[in-house]
């Protein structure tokens, strides 16, 4: 009996893996959702407030998830080593990002490329890197003392009258570039590490870019607390403390619970595609060497990958309407009450304050969860999502 042959682009070994188009998807789902994510987060978080900006001036730097306006400050106390239109100074809107995510592709593709030229490459070029820095440091103030002292005679690189003979302050030169790549790094460093993350498959790196831009979320939240700013304002442009109506997608989500949604739905984008890449791998590696050819083993790893694609884009799209029907679950509630009741109490309610602010969504949320818990007990959950389950594979057989 003659065995089934796989043909070599199709077996289980990680560089054939590589190139699957559903490896290849996931990674370019998980890039976009990165970039997206970025933009977003810029829109909402990249801002000073007015005040700011009128005490402060345009050259004014405020702790935002921005990069230019960092740079502008610090171009405006000294000189930059950077020229304006690799960090995007000058530019606007979009265009402020082009080049430092070209910059950080680039370095990605390097980085992924030197991964898999083995040990001596890398260790080779660590030491290169770390001469070419020393040298950056002390070659340029070395040559123009040495120069100083034979033109005019022993002095102290320091400390002159003239800036010229001031020499020591070239070495300082290099300090300015990493203050420079620190305002870069506002924005791209988490852009960087998710790159990096998703094209050499380092879950370390994914994870710690996760949890950059939650960190940021949670700082920008705590300093534009009402509490902080009334001791004190770093001038942050603070999110609005109500919801806001819900207007959009027929009254189903407010705009700005919208924006937070999109920042949400991105961020889980980003980490379950980019990890789904790294784990779906990592089994595969473990596999012995002749079960990579096994035509079991490489239909299993086909139905395992493109059913976790199918369960990714279902289950963003479960929590994204669950979500947005549990931000407005108070509506929900007041208007059964006043289709029951027809009385003026649930239209004061509902117009009340409270349940607009940020604290009433949190308890109309919870609230939904109570109730969707509660419901298992009624609602048989486990036969729908059976059902969807059998449904789908109907579909993908």
């Amino acid at each position: 009996m003659v065995m089934d042959v796989v043909p070599d682009s199709k077996t289980l070994h990680i560089t054939k893996l590589r190139l699957r188009w559903q490896v290849l998807l996931l990674q370019i789902i998980s890039t976009l959702s990165l970039l997206l994510l970025m933009r977003k987060m810029s829109e909402l978080f990249g801002a000073c407030s007015e005040k700011f900006i009128a005490n402060s001036g345009s050259n004014g730097w405020c702790p935002s998830y921005e990069h230019t306006r960092g740079l502008m400050w610090m171009k405006s106390n000294g000189n930059t080593i950077l020229p304006d239109f690799i960090t995007g100074v000058n530019e606007t809107g979009f265009n402020t990002f082009i080049m430092p995510l070209i910059a950080c592709f680039i370095i990605t593709g390097l980085w992924v490329f030197i991964l898999t030229r083995g040990e001596k490459l890398q260790l080779m070029i660590k030491r290169i890197f770390s001469i070419l820095l020393a040298a950056w440091f002390l070659v340029p103030f070395l040559v123009s003392w040495i120069i100083g002292l034979v033109s005019q005679g022993f002095y102290l690189p320091f400390g002159q009258s003239e800036s010229q003979y001031n020499h020591i302050d070239l070495v300082l030169q290099p300090f300015e570039f990493f203050f420079e790549m620190v305002f870069l790094g506002i924005v791209f460093a988490p852009i960087l590490a998710g790159l990096v993350g998703i094209w050499s498959l380092s879950k370390r790196m994914i994870t710690w870019a996760t949890s950059y831009f939650l960190i940021v979320i949670g700082i920008h939240a705590m300093l534009t607390f009402e509490g902080v700013t009334s001791a004190v304002d770093v001038g942050l442009l603070p999110l609005s403390a109500q919801i806001g109506e819900a207007t959009l997608f027929g009254g189903l989500i407010s705009p700005l619970a919208l924006n937070l949604l999109t920042v949400s739905i991105l961020l889980l984008l980003f980490l379950e595609s980019g990890l789904a890449v790294i784990t779906n791998l990592e089994y595969a590696s473990l596999l012995p060497d002749a079960s990579k050819k096994d035509p079991e083993y490489v239909n299993q790893f086909n139905n395992l990958i493109n059913s976790h694609i199918a369960h990714l884009f279902g289950v963003i799209i479960v929590v994204a309407l669950t979500t947005a029907i549990a931000l407005e679950f108070d509506d929900f509630l007041i208007s059964f009450v006043a289709v029951l009741e027809g009385s003026q109490w649930s239209g004061q309610v509902k117009e009340s304050l409270e349940l607009q602010l940020t604290y009433g969504k949190v308890i109309s949320a919870s609230l939904f969860m109570i109730v969707v818990a509660g419901g298992r007990f009624v609602i048989p959950w486990q036969f729908i999502t059976g059902f969807i389950e059998t449904g789908l594979s109907k579909i993908r057989n």
